[in-house]
């Protein structure tokens, strides 16, 4: 008889403990809502009446009124966050925490991905320029040595290609068998033979 009533008491307390939990969920809510109300106000009173007055021109205005405007959409995002228990999930580059050699080849692949796709802008030289200088900084002096010798190898390898190229330009520019006067002479023989007269007195004037 006793378990029985201990068994029902039991039962008794289990709802209790269920709408307590949902009371403070409830709470928790209300209180976001409340600081959430709070954050509007504050930047709807910016928005209307700005707390610094000063002379702004029509484009500071507009900047600064989408400015607060993605505050507060920022603002709104983080509570419906909150509220709904969504955490920030990361992707790519910034969810690496690279510890070992591949962790490491693997983030600078996607490092190099990341960067050269702006490669064709006129900024990106000077960028990589100051980027290498301040990623370097904290190095060795032996490690900087490596680096330093590893983009020598690759400018001479560089310099080779572009002569090879220019090389190749200027014997392509070169035209065989006596240039100018042998080229017209191949032009008029292609009009049935009358090259003798014209050449002749081109080569005679000159």
């Amino acid at each position: 008889m006793m378990m029985m009533m201990k068994k029902k008491e039991e039962a008794e307390v289990k709802p209790e403990v269920k709408i307590s939990e949902k009371k403070k969920i409830a709470e928790k809510i209300k209180e976001k809502e409340r600081q959430q109300k709070k954050r509007q106000e504050e930047i709807k009173k910016r928005l209307e009446e700005p707390e610094e007055p000063k002379v702004l021109t029509p484009e500071e205005q507009l900047a600064d009124k989408l400015r607060l405007k993605k505050l507060q959409e920022e603002s709104d995002l983080e509570l419906a966050k909150e509220t709904f228990g969504v955490n920030n999930t990361v992707y790519g580059i910034d969810a690496m925490n690279p510890s070992s050699r591949d962790d490491f080849t693997e983030f600078g692949k996607l490092l190099k991905d990341k960067i050269t796709q702006y490669e064709k802008s006129l900024y990106y030289a000077s960028f990589l320029e100051a980027l290498v200088r301040d990623v370097c900084i904290s190095l060795e002096i032996d490690d900087l040595k490596k680096i330093t010798n590893s983009l020598t190898v690759l400018c001479s390898e560089k310099q080779k290609q572009e002569k090879q190229s220019k090389a190749k330009k200027k014997k392509k520019g070169v035209v065989p068998g006596g240039g100018l006067k042998a080229t017209m002479k191949d032009d008029l023989a292609d009009y049935g033979g009358y090259d003798g007269g014209y050449v002749q007195d081109y080569e005679d004037f000159m």
